[in-house]
């Protein structure tokens, strides 16, 4: 690292918190002096370094202090600017608007040889996420929530029914080709991922009056795959793979056994397993239960339900 991004750096790190002449040696990988020399250079040059005395003590940056634009190197914009290309295009991604001027703005600000030779990195590398698309309201809604701590009022679409959820949201995922969001449950008064491309409505609510205690219980609920819970073994055919993940709604990664045969391992709740019991019925031929034993005889005994009901009593 030469001089001049070393004073970046330094700059960069005091403008994160105070920091020791020790710690600041000790990231750039130079001697204690160097690094007093370099501070003695930003001060020469304006930046408003602080000498903190006593235990304790260091080196800061004036509260408030706003560092001037910096420049990008070719490879720092490459990663900014592949960064952003993840998220889709902007007619496809569901930050559309900001993704857009994001871009715009970087490109503005960088040198025109750097963005030249950025350009070129740029041409070599593609992102095919395959990321579903969502709607940009619902995006925007969930984003606002989470910053504000705000419930939401969610209709919610499942492979069976259309039902109305009410949630905190907590962070939004991009995640096996599809955006979801984890959120809090107040019926479950636990964690649950919602698929965004299937809800239809948002809306805000007032907090619960025991959101407090609604967001304590979900954060001491036992995880959904967690070892005490049965186990959920399904064996798939291609079809029942490209099948499951829209059906199940929940982000499973098959592992593929040979000859055209997948396999899902879980667990989940007891509650849970006369959902997957639909979910193999359903996928008929292209699912197998193969384990564990309380899924299996829950399958079995409801395909010998099914039989009986079509099954001729005179025969």
């Amino acid at each position: 690292m030469n001089r001049t991004d070393r004073l970046t750096g330094i700059l960069l790190a005091l403008r994160n918190g105070q920091r020791t002449s020790a710690q600041l040696a000790e990231r750039f990988e130079v001697s204690r002096r160097t690094i007093l020399r370099d501070l003695a250079a930003l001060a020469e040059i304006g930046v408003p370094v602080i000498a903190v005395p006593g235990t304790g003590g260091g080196f800061a940056l004036p509260e408030g202090y706003w560092l001037p634009p910096l420049r990008l190197s070719a490879a720092e914009a490459t990663a900014v600017l592949l960064g952003l290309a993840a998220l889709g295009p902007p007619a496809g991604s569901p930050f559309g608007e900001p993704r857009r001027t994001a871009e715009e703005k970087i490109r503005a600000i960088v040198h025109p040889d750097t963005l030249r030779a950025t350009d070129a990195a740029l041409r070599h590398v593609t992102f095919d996420l395959g990321l579903t698309t969502p709607e940009a309201a619902h995006i925007a809604a969930l984003q606002a929530a989470i910053l504000s701590d705000q419930w939401l009022l969610v209709a919610y679409r499942s492979s069976r029914r259309t039902a109305d959820h009410e949630v905190l949201p907590l962070r939004l995922v991009a995640a096996e080709g599809r955006w979801y969001v984890d959120a809090i449950s107040r019926a479950a008064r636990a964690h649950r991922r919602f698929r965004i491309d299937r809800i239809d409505h948002v809306r805000s609510i007032p907090t619960p009056p025991d959101a407090d205690r609604i967001r304590a219980d979900a954060n001491t609920t036992t995880p959904y795959d967690h070892a005490d819970h049965p186990e959920v073994t399904l064996h798939l055919t291609d079809a029942g793979r490209v099948r499951a993940p829209d059906l199940l709604g929940i982000r499973l990664d098959p592992v593929a056994l040979g000859s055209g045969e997948w396999e899902i391992r879980t667990r989940c709740p007891p509650s849970e397993l006369a959902f997957f019991v639909r979910c193999v019925l359903t996928l008929g031929d292209d699912c197998r239960a193969a384990g564990g034993p309380e899924l299996v005889a829950l399958v079995q005994a409801a395909a010998r339900r099914t039989l009986d009901r079509h099954t001729d009593p005179a025969v």
